[in-house]
């Protein structure tokens, strides 16, 4: 079967799969302290430190903030309140690790804070590199489907023999158990989530199924927003890598980064 006789026969089963994700509408800096944005300064109010590196022990540079009682209001208030923050160590001459596991590295810092009173905003720390301020302000609604590393786990199965060039496919769900040459379809062909900075859909991975557990509950944490190399931010993680911002379902201020790349 060829790549739209194989998504006809998975119908239901790319129906089901279909989830909402969020594309950002960005205009350029403006101060906007208290909004989704990336880069610039966040808001850093009383009571509220400014993270440093846990390598080189200066501060780290913020690379996102999610107003997360202003999101989409299909999402029902689904990532919690308060603003969600990630801020990232830029520093060439930092040599810690490479930064990319959840809860591992000292590289990175992913928070959620809440507003408390109205005292001064803090200046970023003198001599921190600041990226470009691009103020959030709209979200492109799309439809996003998994990437083929979660397919298995969700109900559609690869077997491939490297030796006789074949690729059998198997859904019980809609009945589906065949096999023919690797050359006629590929999963990508299929289901496939959407690259670059979104909020919400399904993680792009570049390796593997990497969501962390949640170390309160031990749950799975889900997606909250996904960041990607030199799209918004004008970094690039390892070789053009992926970054993921998680949250623990239960326990909304539970959120981690980790990235990947090729």
């Amino acid at each position: 079967m060829k790549a739209d006789e194989m998504a006809e026969k998975l119908g239901s089963w790319l129906a089901r799969m279909r989830r909402p994700g969020w594309k950002p509408v960005v205009k350029e800096g403006d101060g906007f302290a208290t909004g989704s944005k990336f880069g610039g300064v966040p808001w850093n109010g009383p009571g509220v430190p400014w993270p440093v590196c846990g390598n080189c022990l200066e501060p780290l540079t913020p690379f996102l903030q999610l107003d997360l009682d202003d999101l989409p209001e299909e999402l029902g208030g689904r990532f919690g309140s308060g603003l969600l923050q990630l801020f990232y160590c830029v520093r060439v001459d930092c040599d810690g690790d490479e930064g990319w596991e959840p809860f591992e590295s000292g590289l990175s810092l992913v928070r959620v804070v809440h507003l408390a009173g109205s005292g001064p905003i803090r200046p970023a720390p003198p001599g921190m590199p600041l990226m470009p301020e691009k103020r959030i302000v709209g979200w492109e609604r799309f439809e996003d489907l998994p990437h083929p590393e979660e397919h298995d786990e969700n109900g559609l199965a690869y077997t491939y023999d490297f030796e006789r060039g074949t690729l059998r496919w198997e859904c019980p769900e809609v009945g589906l158990d065949h096999e023919q040459p690797m050359s006629e379809c590929e999963a990508e062909e299929i289901a496939v989530a959407e690259s670059g900075d979104k909020l919400g859909g399904w993680s792009a991975w570049v390796q593997g199924v990497e969501y962390p557990d949640c170390p309160t509950c031990g749950e799975r944490m889900v997606l909250v927003f996904q960041v990607d190399s030199e799209d918004n931010v004008p970094f690039m993680f390892g070789d053009c890598g992926t970054g993921h911002v998680t949250q623990c379902p239960k326990h909304k201020d539970v959120v981690a980064f980790g990235w990947a790349c090729c």
